[in-house]
């Protein structure tokens, strides 16, 4: 049986936002392949999830993005990147009542100026 963290046999599965980062930064598979130090088909693998990178293949990726392993790669599916950036804010109960929306109290002059030059 496998769930959505676990793959066959109940291997975890490696989440990675490698596809993402590459996008982000306007960088090819080709690319990223050269700077890391492997075959392109191995960024393939990896951003399709069928390979897990060694320790320190994960680590010279971290270091090409500066970015902390942890950010790249997870256990657990990673939350979408909407979510992450635009969290929704938190719903009200329907129970609650709302008050209406208050407006600043202005002063009202009891009084009419009087014309220029009217005596009283």
């Amino acid at each position: 049986m496998t769930t959505k963290a676990t793959g066959p046999l109940g291997v975890k599965q490696l989440h990675n936002r490698l596809a993402v980062l590459r996008a982000e930064r306007g960088t090819t598979r080709r690319q990223l392949a050269e700077a890391v130090g492997v075959n392109v088909q191995t960024v393939g693998f990896l951003e399709r999830g069928d390979y897990g990178p060694s320790v320190e293949l994960a680590l010279r990726l971290a270091a090409h993005f500066d970015l902390p392993v942890e950010a790249i790669f997870s256990l657990a599916p990673f939350p979408p990147m909407s979510a992450q950036l635009y969290p929704s804010p938190p719903s009200t109960p329907a129970s609650a009542p709302t008050a209406p929306p208050t407006t600043p109290a202005t002063s009202t002059p009891t009084t009419a100026p009087s014309p220029a030059g009217a005596h009283t």
